[in-house]
């Protein structure tokens, strides 16, 4: 039985549905089941990661999981918790979804927690598989509104370019690893996209398939992190929204092989991101 969590999220979500074509025997634990339309024949299980008692059924069985939580300053402990019950159930195998940029040092909250279970994990006794992949193209939805009616993107990302990844081709290469664990074990992989791109430049392929001129407008972290908190952001997601261009070193702004390798395929472009969600950005 192979475990997704996060399933209703955009790459546990993708995961669960090339699991499905492949006709693997899945189960998902959500939190809400009611609210979940999950395919014919996927065991759907109601439960949390701060749950023991969901935790300890949606595991039973389960020889390979997919690891994937909320963004959230209780995820250590939380994923603690999912790794113990895992332990006690005989889980052989954890899939973790981490992150390009994880580290000790980061001055980003999210990477130091991703980095932190990530050890706990290198240090399990089960086998174990890292996805890192970099940032998500389904991040620039976030800005649709602005980009729609004033055709302007802002964003606290300077000049830098980014080797954007769509987060549907990061759960395909999850349930790659998930069908066949055990050629994966040990290994962790950097997954971006084809091309780099500086949020100029994404401003500028918004504007190819939007059909209206969209212009970027980059805003100082600080400025940025003061308009998520007016907006009622909590306090630590909207530090490290504002400041995550600097969890990246040049070295981790670099283009990944693995990805492909995974896939069998390019993986999916920037332009072709766009085009799928063309009515969120077009007015």
């Amino acid at each position: 039985m192979i475990l997704i969590t996060g399933a209703t999220g955009q790459v546990g979500g993708a995961a669960l549905n090339a699991l499905v074509a492949a006709s693997a025997e899945v189960r998902v634990l959500v939190r809400r089941s009611s609210g979940f339309t999950g395919s014919e024949g996927v065991e759907v299980m109601q439960g949390s990661f701060d749950d023991d008692k969901s935790l300890a059924r949606a595991l039973e069985g389960v020889y390979v999981m997919l690891l994937a939580g909320r963004d959230s300053p209780d995820s250590v402990s939380q994923h603690q918790r999912v790794l113990a019950h895992a332990r006690r159930a005989g889980v052989r195998h954890i899939v973790k979804l981490s992150a390009i940029g994880a580290s000790p040092e980061s001055p980003i909250a999210l990477m130091r927690e991703h980095h932190q279970i990530d050890e706990e994990i290198r240090e399990s006794p089960g086998d174990w598989t890292l996805l890192k992949p970099h940032l998500y193209m389904q991040n620039l939805l976030r800005a649709a509104d602005a980009v729609r009616r004033e055709g302007r993107l802002s964003a606290p990302m300077g000049r830098d370019r980014f080797p954007l990844v769509d987060a549907s081709d990061v759960g395909a290469a999850a349930a790659v690893i998930l069908v066949n664990p055990t050629a994966h074990a040990a290994k962790e992989y950097k997954l971006t996209g084809p091309v780099t791109y500086n949020y100029e430049q994404v401003a500028s392929a918004l504007a190819a398939v939007a059909g209206h001129a969209i212009a970027y407008e980059p805003v100082a972290p600080e400025d940025f992190e003061a308009r998520l908190l007016a907006m009622g952001i909590p306090t630590w997601r909207a530090f490290d929204l504002a400041h995550i261009a600097s969890a990246y070193s040049a070295a981790e702004n670099a283009i990944s092989p693995d990805l492909p390798m995974l896939l069998g395929r390019k993986p999916r472009s920037l332009y072709e991101f766009i085009a799928d969600n063309q009515n969120a950005f077009s007015s």
